[in-house]
């Protein structure tokens, strides 16, 4: 071999090793609007900063779908994949295989800290785990990761157990403490969670503001559109058991009406909440049609057609058609074993 070629060959191979450091070296931040590559140079509750080519850049939490640290465990991603399929189960399996050991990076600890609380934390609430040991592990989570860019979820998560747990009144002052973020998304989602939690106790006058409120906050934010959809349709469910039926009935298909077939998240949404105020104003068969929609066309959504299954039964019982009640029970319990609508 000429001296020429063992100077080619060395270059190329020094090449491939800078490359390859770099590969290791690189973060990923998933976004709804794609992925933003670089090294994370910071972390806190209300977003991460990443450096590329010398330029830093913030990126709100609310923003953030996921991220994908250089140096961690393979497994890792899987758990996060995992998680947002809403399999807490698997998740937490796959978490119990990687060794904590060997991970060294704060942020690295913060996603393994975080998703072990979550997937306990998901599986309590669906009934498969003690909520009052969760609600602990959470509050670990929120005083010994207090930099994470997932204190938000966390925060809105600890609300949740408080809510099934029975303690509304720290499970509103959990959902108020998101308000106090800096961002109108935030202060959009503590709204409309307080709503909803009044919502559930009957409270329609003060969900009625609090959803108004959601609205306010959200302004043109296109981050908060599921949120505000979310907050018009419950408006109108509020708007219809305050004895004004027709104005929340119009509301909901309007929403309806506007919204493209190929989002069947929010047509599941919109035709669980028609079933709702048609209930409200006695008319069961109209109602059981509007939930038929979801369990017939709208399925996609696993929480809003466990919801429809569980108001089936109820109606189909109402209706007196045993058979019909007793197969979306079942459905409901061999699709969705895990959710609250199962209980």
């Amino acid at each position: 071999m000429s001296s020429l070629t063992r100077i080619s060959l060395a270059v190329v191979i020094v090449s491939f090793s800078t490359v390859a450091l770099h590969a290791q070296a690189t973060d990923r931040v998933q976004r709804e609007s794609g992925i933003d590559s670089g090294q994370i140079t910071a972390v806190t509750p209300l977003g991460v900063r990443i450096s590329k080519g010398g330029v830093t850049s913030k990126i709100p939490a609310e923003e953030i779908e996921s991220i994908q640290y250089a140096e961690e465990p393979p497994e890792l991603n899987s758990v996060r994949t995992q998680y947002r399929r809403g399999r807490y189960d698997t998740a937490a399996e796959r978490l119990q295989k990687i060794d904590r050991t060997k991970v060294t990076r704060p942020e690295v600890i913060q996603d393994l800290d975080f998703y072990t609380a979550a997937c306990n934390s998901n599986l309590a609430l669906a009934g498969k785990g003690d909520l009052k040991k969760s609600i602990n592990e959470i509050g670990s989570f929120l005083s010994g990761q207090r930099t994470s860019y997932h204190v938000p979820a966390a925060i809105e998560l600890h609300g949740d157990l408080y809510r099934a747990a029975g303690d509304l009144d720290l499970a509103r002052k959990k959902y108020e403490t998101l308000a106090k973020a800096p961002s109108p998304y935030y202060k959009s989602r503590s709204a409309l969670l307080i709503a909803q939690l009044l919502q559930e106790q009957g409270n329609h006058t003060e969900a009625l503001a609090q959803f108004e409120g959601s609205l306010l906050a959200a302004g043109t934010n296109t981050l908060a559109d599921g949120m505000k959809k979310e907050a018009t349709l419950g408006r109108a469910v509020s708007l219809a058991a305050t004895d004004k039926v027709g104005e929340g009935i119009t509301v909901i298909r309007q929403v309806i009406q506007q919204t493209p077939l190929n989002d069947t998240e929010a047509l599941a949404q919109g035709y669980n909440a028609l079933g709702d105020c048609l209930l409200a104003a006695g008319n069961k068969r109209g109602a059981r049609e509007a939930f038929l929609h979801v369990d017939l066309l709208f399925n996609v959504s696993s929480s809003e057609h466990a919801k429809a299954l569980a108001r089936l039964t109820d109606l189909w019982k109402t209706l007196r058609q045993p058979t019909r009640a007793q197969d979306a029970q079942q459905r409901l319990s061999d699709e969705y074993p895990l959710s609250r609508w199962a209980r």
